[in-house]
């Protein structure tokens, strides 16, 4: 029974089956330690692309600024604060990064929030999907300027327009330069539901958030560097 396979396959069939065996069983040391070194470089190749990806990814997140002077750290949510609508961020980047209150945190997506507070290592961040957060918007076809805030469950809502602006759903939301707390330009959602505010001269616009706030993982925190 040793032989039959052997003598069925001929001898190109013993061959290959002893390079196919070796793949998986390894005869000697050598054949082991080249296969585990080949087991790091690819996982070195695979972490290599990932930081080549990501080094895109902030770079792409960048553009969405219009600042000169602008410096960016990276952070990752360490956990969320439980008592206000989807939660605080805690991220592990803070004074000792260059992180400081009034930073603002972005994605690839869009607008995150806001920095309130920074310790050593870590810093809060107040998402806008918050009660607290007010965001100065502009929209991208009609230019229609309005106050960006949240309900209590969480929705996005941009007041204070002005119905002759003729905003249209589908449009994008974008910060606008008259906050001046977040750089102009940054994506916040789109255009969900036009509807009339409570005064009856001004529109509310319903917002779908860009951020998916239930999956956000790491920000990229923007700092403005001071001229020395």
């Amino acid at each position: 029974m040793i032989i039959l396979g052997p003598a069925l396959l001929g001898t190109g069939g013993a061959m290959l089956g002893g390079r196919f065996a070796s793949m998986f069983f390894p005869p000697d040391e050598r054949d082991s330690d080249y296969l585990a070194l080949s087991v790091k470089l690819m996982l070195e190749n695979a972490q290599l692309r990932e930081m080549a990806a990501k080094s895109q990814l902030y770079r792409s997140m960048l553009s969405y600024t219009r600042m000169p002077d602008v410096t960016a750290v990276v952070g990752r949510v360490l956990y969320r604060s439980e008592g206000l609508v989807r939660g605080d961020m805690i991220i592990d980047r803070g004074y000792e990064n260059g992180v400081f209150p009034g930073a603002v945190c972005i994605t690839s997506r869009g607008l995150v929030g806001i920095v309130t507070a920074s310790e050593g290592s870590t810093s809060t961040v107040v998402p806008i999907t918050s009660p607290a957060i007010r965001v100065s918007c502009i929209t991208s076809i009609s230019g229609s300027l309005g106050i960006l805030r949240s309900s209590s469950g969480g929705d996005l809502i941009m007041e204070y327009v002005d119905a002759s602006s003729a905003p249209l759903t589908g449009e994008t939301v974008l910060t606008s330069r008259f906050g001046g707390v977040y750089p102009e330009g940054i994506v916040v959602g789109t255009v969900r539901e036009v509807s009339t505010g409570d005064p009856g001269l001004d529109l509310s616009l319903s917002v779908e958030p860009a951020v998916d706030f239930d999956r956000v993982g790491e920000v990229l925190v923007l700092i403005e560097e001071i001229p020395e």
